[in-house]
């Protein structure tokens, strides 16, 4: 994804900056040498250059950043309000956030505009189809699977490819102008779906839910599949003062928000942490699957 708009930028003309790995030391030596306007960046790693400009006395407000083009993670709930993690950026950083969505077979991106209202399509690049499990266009307002077919590329392309991703469209023409169909923010991964007492749940809505926690860290959300073979949730997460009423406040809000209650147990910091942050990982692993 970064060389893709290392490439486009450096088409429309712009200055790029390639810094490489999420090291915020390095990042905001570049950032106070060369000046950017804006940064394309993975957004949770926009909280830890907060966290280390606190720490070293840089005010990031006064950095001359504008704002941030984020990609891997979403910025929206579902309705296009902020979710937690694009709240707890601008609570502190005075910057504009803009939510993209793309994969590296559609050759192609889905970015939202100045009214954040989802991710704008381009029909000259890409056919758009949301798909129910009989391969029937969804209804006007219900989720379904992208479905998509690359248009002009030439060394892999595809016809009807199926994402795995859940997503509602939106076609009502978008303030900026365009009328093109947007799409809003990924429900979920279908292969990713779990069926929990009876609920239909997806890991972001799990992880929105232990986001507005302020006293967790970290987190990691593993599935697996029990004796009857149904599924299980374990979420074991790193807080900063775990205790009895912290985790019955967490299970309180699964169970209003969710209806369910998943097994929660707290971790030290450093045993999430290495499984979370990998080398060959540039955003941070916290959903491992274990079912059969």
């Amino acid at each position: 994804a970064g060389l893709a708009y290392f490439l486009g930028l450096r088409k429309m003309g712009a200055g790029v900056i390639r810094v490489g790995a999420g090291i915020p030391e390095l990042q905001w030596d570049s950032i106070l040498k060369y000046k950017p306007s804006y940064l394309i960046t993975v957004p949770s790693f926009l909280l830890k250059l907060i966290e280390y400009a606190e720490a070293n006395n840089i005010d990031y407000n006064a950095s001359g950043i504008k704002g941030a083009i984020c990609i891997g993670e979403p910025l929206r709930t579902q309705d296009f309000a902020k979710n937690t993690l694009a709240s707890k950026i601008t609570e502190k950083w005075d910057i504009k956030l803009f939510s993209t969505y793309a994969s590296t077979e559609m050759s192609t991106a889905f970015a939202e505009c100045e009214y954040a209202c989802g991710g704008h399509h381009h029909p000259e690049l890409i056919i758009v189809e949301v798909l129910d499990d009989d391969n029937k266009q969804v209804a006007d307002g219900e989720a379904g699977e992208l479905t998509v077919t690359t248009l002009g590329v030439e060394g892999m392309p595809l016809i009807r490819f199926k994402t795995g991703d859940i997503v509602q469209v939106h076609n009502e023409p978008c303030q900026c102008g365009r009328t093109s169909l947007r799409l809003g923010p990924v429900v979920g991964r279908k292969q990713q779906m779990i069926k929990y007492k009876g609920t239909t749940l997806y890991p972001p809505a799990m992880n929105d839910l232990l986001n507005e926690f302020s006293e967790i860290q970290n987190h990691i959300i593993e599935i697996s599949t029990n004796d009857l073979g149904t599924d299980e949730i374990l979420i074991r997460a790193s807080a900063n003062d775990p205790s009895d009423n912290l985790l019955a406040q967490i299970k309180d809000h699964f169970r209003a928000k969710l209806r369910v209650t998943p097994k929660i147990v707290f971790v030290p910091a450093e045993e999430l942490k290495s499984i979370m942050f990998t080398p060959m990982s540039r955003k941070p692993v916290n959903f491992i699957d274990k079912r059969a």
